[in-house]
Formats: structure tokens, sequence, C-alpha cells
């Protein structure tokens, strides 16, 4: 089935408060795109299910691929955006294409089950990067597609994407506090930096990272997390086996004896941690959790047995088990019930 049908994919002037956006249709045969005005909203046809938006934040044009449910008899709608891991977001990392990976589009066909509006937002191709591997991996590269400072810029983009969004006879598509973030592996760090509570931050604290005991500064590439936004964040997030650490971002080690101390991390909203028993990077994030919730942060944690990292797999039980309660996590904070 085609994602993106022609009789689908018209677009209309767009924009979104404060942030310049690039419009183009996600199909191969179709590359026409589309500059618009400030101040304008960001407007598609009532018969649109797909389509591509190209968003610029700091002067990157990030892709930020849109499905919308049909069938629904809704007059509005949650949503999820939806935060790619360290393999990158197209089929065949081929964004010409405009095919998902196959794990966004098993997840499209769940949001569209559950009438959730879908944003998927590619952070690597912006920079040149398929994959967040060999020099992209490595400062000073890495910088580009921080999972604690960049991809958070971009998810705050999408939030705003989506409150803005309206059809063309200016209904406004998405309830704008009802709107939660969900990623895997990088993604999932790319949401524990979005969902951060930037007002907890100490008055004198440095932000700064490690790599291979060489330590960054703002100075050298490292930039401070964004801030809570004015009009309020994301409803809350969904954390798939992504590590904590973040090479000393967020300060000590989580699964030391003094991180109560030196490790700063907070959210601001719920977020739920699926967490494999077997993975690699469960340790650091399983205290994590434990550190939050010593802290009184509203965090949830469902760990899964018998799985590793990457477990989110079609067919697999785990799998299956650990996405139905995202989606009954998910219908809660948004207020599906």
């Amino acid at each position: 089935m085609k994602l993106c049908p022609k009789t689908s994919r018209t677009l209309y002037r767009i924009l979104v408060l404060g942030i310049t956006l690039y419009c183009s249709s996600c199909g191969p045969d179709d590359n026409s795109s589309l500059s618009v005005a400030e101040g304008d909203a960001v407007q598609i046809s009532p018969t649109t299910t797909d389509t591509i938006v190209h968003v610029v934040v700091e002067n990157t044009k990030v892709p930020i691929y849109l499905s919308i449910p049909k069938d629904c008899n809704n007059t509005s709608f949650p949503a999820v955006v939806l935060l790619h891991g360290s393999g990158g977001m197209w089929k065949n990392d081929d964004i010409d294409g405009g095919i998902m990976s196959s794990q966004n589009r098993e997840w499209r066909e769940i949001f569209d089950n559950n009438c959730i509006v879908g944003a998927y937002v590619d952070s690597y191709t912006p920079v040149g990067a398929t994959t967040k591997s060999g020099k992209w991996d490595t400062p000073p590269e890495t910088f580009a597609l921080s999972t604690q400072f960049i991809r958070p810029r971009h998810a705050i983009a999408a939030l705003t994407l989506l409150r803005n969004l309206q059809f063309s006879d200016g209904t406004k598509i998405v309830r704008s506090k009802d709107i939660a973030a969900l990623g895997f592996s990088d993604g999932a760090g790319a949401v524990a930096a979005t969902l951060y509570d930037s007002n907890s931050t100490p008055s004198n604290w440095d932000w700064t990272q490690k790599f291979d005991d060489i330590e960054y500064t703002i100075s050298t590439g490292v930039k401070a997390p964004p801030k809570i936004p004015t009009d309020g964040g994301y409803a809350g997030g969904v954390f798939y086996y992504g590590g904590s650490f973040a090479h000393g971002y967020w300060g000590g080690n989580p699964c030391d004896s003094d991180a109560i101390e030196d490790n700063i991390y907070e959210v601001y909203a719920p977020v739920l941690y699926q967490i494999p028993a077997d993975g690699y990077l469960t340790e650091n994030t399983l205290c994590m959790v434990d550190l939050l919730m010593d802290k009184g942060n509203p965090v949830e944690l469902n760990l899964y047995e018998n799985v590793g990292h990457g477990f989110d797999t079609d067919g697999l039980e785990q799998s299956s088990n650990a996405r139905t309660s995202t989606i009954n996590w998910l219908k809660k904070i948004l207020h599906m019930e």
C-alpha cells in the first residue's frame, strides 16, 4: 500500500510560531516544496493521511513525517512524537523514498488504530548522517545530532508543529495539551532530555560531557538542554531501552552511592520506562529510575525478562506486551479514556 497517495498530499500555506517551515510530499514521485511566511497556521487538506514537513531548527531543516488517522470521528486528536533509534528513521536509509523504517511503520499502524496523530522526527539526515556510528558517535561530529541537546530541540519543534496543525478549514487537528513523546535507544535518551525539568538546574551548573577521558564544555561544542516551552511541554514520555549516563551530562553516574547529590536529572512530566532485563544499557537506566523515584519524580518501570536491547520487534511476545502497556499508559496521560 502506498503511504502517500497523491490525492491525500495537498499542502497549504504553512507556519509554526517562530519556526519557518518547508513542506514537501512524502512520495518519491513528487518532490515539490514550499517555503512559507511566519505567522500562518500549519494547514493540510482534510484528506491528508501522510506528509513530510521540513522544520528549520537553528538553521537546519529537520524532516518530520506526519501521519493522520482516518475514520475516527474525532473533533481533535491526541498525538505522539516518535524519536528513532541510532539506526535512523528511513527504510534502507533512503529519505528520498519517503518510506519509514519497519519499526516506525508498525508504530504508525498502532497510532492509526488508536486514533493518534503521529509525528516521526528525523534527526540524522539533516546533518548528513544515516546512523549514529563511526564519526557521528564521537566529538565533534556527534554534537551535531546530540541526544541530550540537539534532538530535544527537534522534539520541541515537533511539539510546536503539532500545536499549530490545522485542516484547511481552520479546524485544529491536535489537542495542545495531549501530546506525548516516544523514543527508542538513542531516541529514548532524547526523550529523557526533552522531558528534563530545566527549572531544576542549579544556578552554578556547568554543562559538560566526557568522551574517552576528554572533557568537553560549552566552549568546545556542548550546549545546555532546551528550556521547557513557555506554553507548556509534553504530557509525558515513553523510554525504550536507552542509556542514562549521557557521558556525564547530568552529573555523576546514577549508580554511584552519591548520585542523589551529584546527578541533577529530574523530569517535569511522567515517564514510562520499558526496559529489557538483558539489555547492555539496562544497569544505569535502572539506577536512574531508582534515583528518580527517590527524588519523588513521576516515573513507572516495566522490566521485560529474557530480552535485550532492541526488543521492540513485531511478533515478539515481550514486544507485544510492551506495546500494549505503552498504548494503555498513553491513553491515560492523553485523556483518551
